[in-house]
């Protein structure tokens, strides 16, 4: 019997029998020709079309998921790593990457599983997991849609772990074990500069470039013991929030976030940023940091409330407040901000109101 010419269907038929395949089989067929690849994305477009991003996820295993509006998903690719002394016999290639793979004995399911290494070599022959995550990405650009949305999880041991170039992430969450470097993660923001939420865990080892796209990230939530990070966040943030724990906050530095905030030198953007200094770290002088503002104060205390992400799902937040009785007052349009400065602490939030609707709100003699 000679096989099937999916070519030679009328369009109806072509699309009755693709809609019968899972995901996976569609974007293994797709790499076998660009003329299958042109037809998939012909006759898949109402399908590709429920796509609102693709999740790429790496913990001990990896898998690259497309997620629907409707919130149901389906995997794309499972990835799974190998040892470096092993070598599998059958490849694949992916936008020009060769990627071994097989069929997996030791997992339930019964997907066909890409091989990947996890650290960097000089090894022309190796492929590493970053560049596998390219490639699939690269490919998919051109079969699902170049303008879908990633998302980034990975949780993961690696010293020389390298974060993959992904082009248009809106959110990440990056736990990666011990620690991650500053260049590593500079160079992973320059792929996706202008990601909604991203989350850096536990810690960053080395600072980051002065014109790093980390500071550009519209909410950042990370955790810097080293305080190798957050004096810098205090001079270049130009996103809305920031969340951080560190060692160390000088007051000088404080001080000058607090003038340029008044005189709209900087951080026009901000919506809250929060400081927390971590147990047995270096107190600041709140007194300093007072007697050299113009800090007013409010004739009662006044609750700020915002909502703090909590990883890369949107809808998955918890509230955050602070209650204050002091503020400060931006020169150019009069708003107004909550701040608390504690020995261990300091936080500002900016309300949506000039100084006069603000009392007019809360204070008790108007």
């Amino acid at each position: 019997m000679s096989p099937l010419r999916l070519y030679n269907f009328p369009y109806v038929v072509q699309r009755e029998i693709m809609d019968s395949l899972d995901l996976q089989t569609i974007f293994l067929l797709s790499i076998s020709s660009k003329r299958m690849n042109n037809l998939i994305v012909s006759v898949e477009k109402v399908r590709f079309n429920k796509i609102k991003y693709i999740l790429y996820k790496l913990t001990n295993l990896a898998s690259i998921e497309a997620v629907n509006y409707d919130d149901t998903s389906e995997v794309i690719l499972r990835l799974q790593p190998i040892d470096s002394h092993v070598t599998y016999s059958e490849k694949l290639s992916i936008s020009g990457t060769s990627i071994e793979f097989d069929r997996s004995a030791q997992l339930s399911y019964e997907d066909l599983t890409l091989r990947f290494r996890w650290y960097s070599t000089t090894s022309k022959e190796s492929v590493f997991v970053n560049q596998i995550l390219e490639s699939i990405q690269r490919h998919s650009d051109g079969l699902i849609g170049h303008t879908k949305e990633c998302r980034l999880y990975f949780l993961t041991y690696g010293r020389e772990f390298m974060l993959p170039k992904l082009r248009k992430v809106s959110g990440s969450s990056i736990f990666l074990l011990p620690s991650i470097d500053g260049k590593t993660l500079d160079e992973y923001c320059s792929a996706s500069p202008n990601q909604d939420f991203l989350q850096v865990r536990p810690e960053i080892t080395s600072r980051l470039k002065n014109y790093s796209a980390f500071f550009g990230m519209k909410c950042v939530d990370f955790d810097d013991p080293n305080s190798l990070v957050v004096p810098e966040l205090l001079r270049k943030f130009t996103g809305r929030q920031a969340f951080t724990r560190t060692s160390k906050i000088e007051s000088s530095d404080v001080i000058r976030f607090l003038k340029k905030w008044k005189s709209n030198e900087s951080f026009e953007n901000l919506e809250t940023l929060h400081v927390t200094l971590g147990y047995n770290s270096k107190r600041f002088n709140p007194a300093e940091i007072k007697n050299a503002i113009d800090i007013k104060i409010l004739d009662g205390s006044v609750v700020y409330s915002c909502k703090r992400r909590i990883d890369i799902y949107q809808e998955n937040s918890e509230n955050v407040s602070i209650d204050s009785i002091n503020y400060i007052v931006r020169e150019h349009d009069q708003r107004v901000a909550s701040i608390v400065i504690e020995d261990e602490k300091f936080v500002i939030g900016v309300w949506n109101l000039t100084e006069g609707e603000f009392l007019k709100n809360f204070s008790r003699n108007i």
